[in-house]
């Protein structure tokens, strides 16, 4: 799959659409980036051309959006979004416009969500063209919506959230009249897909603030429409914020999804993250951490065996990551370094640092002495292979007869 284009590829992109007899100009959140002196990770193009002139002009071109005038064009392995100015008709689902009509880049400006956002540059002429004031909220500070907060968010209510983010990410604040609109409309979010919703909540969740973003989404009403019975429970929220401020700065979705939810049940869990359209493998792993939140105050006392299972999980280092930060939060510093210190000499005894080592005895060890296959056969298989990992049996005799004396009990 093509990878966002950078600044080269995106002027070749302009520089062929000029050459064509098109405007274009960079547009949106690159203009925004280059002006804080951010770091550009997507640049976006905003043209006068139709995207099936656009398909015209170029060999590689996917119409993503070709109702909403979005093309993108793929050159040498990147890809760069091409969009026609355009006003957005009416909204009628407080999600997508009903329809536009391509248009001038003023319009284009005026139709677009915030200030920052809304803003043009001519890389060849080097020169910024702002018809909504987006400049002076740079340099302000401030997130604010073009145009009244309520047209704004009564077009798409995942605006709501997107406030949210640019302001903890930027370390903004939200005008007033912006942030009483939040609050206005934060029940309205419930009528956004859940993939929506995560793919912004996912990206204040990867960031060193991610603690903030929560606090702000409390703030404004919209955590209690987006995370359910934890938002609403006072402790659980307090001990999720917290969690989640101690992990943060390690910028892992994961483990800071984890450290969010670690309170609520798995099943809770895993309905949560399902609804947000999460892979499987982020669930899985999410639930997984949630299970073993709170083993660390066994530690000392668990099986070798039960410990060796936790310990080749593909998920251990942020157990044992989520393991210190709870132990901090609940006993203070010096549990959280004895826990660690206790976790690094159960790990020392398990010999060739192999946590899980293949079976001395299989099913087919079993088999081929004419045992059947059944719930006797998988509890002696389980048994044995407990008994390997606890080191109570290190040769392929002992562990056969091990299953035997299981399957003979």
């Amino acid at each position: 799959m093509a990878e966002a284009a950078g600044k080269a590829t995106a002027l070749w992109v302009l520089r062929r659409l000029r050459a064509a007899g098109h405007q274009a100009l960079f547009a949106g959140g690159c203009v925004r980036d280059m002006l804080l002196g951010r770091p550009v990770t997507d640049y976006d193009v905003a043209t006068d051309a139709s995207p099936s002139r656009v398909r015209g002009l170029f060999r590689r071109v996917l119409l993503v959006g070709e109702k909403f005038g979005v093309a993108m064009v793929i050159h040498g392995g990147r890809k760069v979004e091409v969009a026609t100015f355009r006003s957005d008709l009416s909204y009628s689902d407080g999600r997508r416009p009903d329809g536009v009509r391509f248009s001038t880049p003023r319009e284009d400006a005026l139709r677009r969500d915030f200030t920052i956002n809304g803003m043009f540059y001519d890389p060849v002429a080097r020169e910024v063209i702002d018809y909504v004031g987006g400049r002076d909220d740079l340099a302000a500070g401030v997130i604010r919506t073009i145009g009244k907060p309520d047209e704004r968010f009564a077009e798409d209510y995942l605006r709501l959230v997107r406030a949210v983010r640019f302001a903890v990410r930027l370390g903004f604040d939200i005008d007033p009249k912006t942030a009483t609109a939040v609050a206005k409309f934060a029940p309205r979010i419930a009528a956004i897909s859940g993939e929506r919703i995560f793919d912004e909540l996912s990206k204040m969740l990867s960031l060193p603030s991610a603690a903030e973003a929560l606090r702000k989404l409390a703030e404004l009403g919209l955590a209690v429409h987006i995370l359910g019975g934890l938002a609403c429970d006072k402790d659980l929220w307090a001990a999720a914020v917290d969690c989640v401020s101690a992990v943060a700065g390690r910028k892992d979705l994961t483990l800071t999804l984890a450290a969010m939810l670690a309170e609520l049940p798995a099943r809770m869990v895993a309905g949560l993250t399902r609804r947000w359209g999460a892979s499987n493998d982020l669930r899985d792993a999410v639930v997984w951490l949630g299970q073993h939140r709170d083993d660390w105050r066994g530690l000392g006392d668990m099986p070798l065996s039960s410990f060796r299972k936790l310990a080749g999980h593909g998920q251990f280092a942020r157990l044992r990551a989520l393991w210190r930060v709870r132990a901090h939060l609940a006993a203070g510093i010096a549990r959280a370094g004895s826990m660690n210190r206790l976790v690094t000499r159960r790990l020392r005894e398990i010999p060739g640092h192999e946590p899980l080592p293949e079976p001395l005895v299989t099913g087919t060890d079993l088999i081929k002495m004419g045992l059947h296959p059944g719930p006797a056969m998988g509890k002696a298989l389980r048994d044995a292979y407990d008994a390997q990992l606890n080191l109570e049996v290190r040769t392929r005799r002992e562990a056969l007869a091990r299953a035997k004396n299981v399957l003979n009990g």
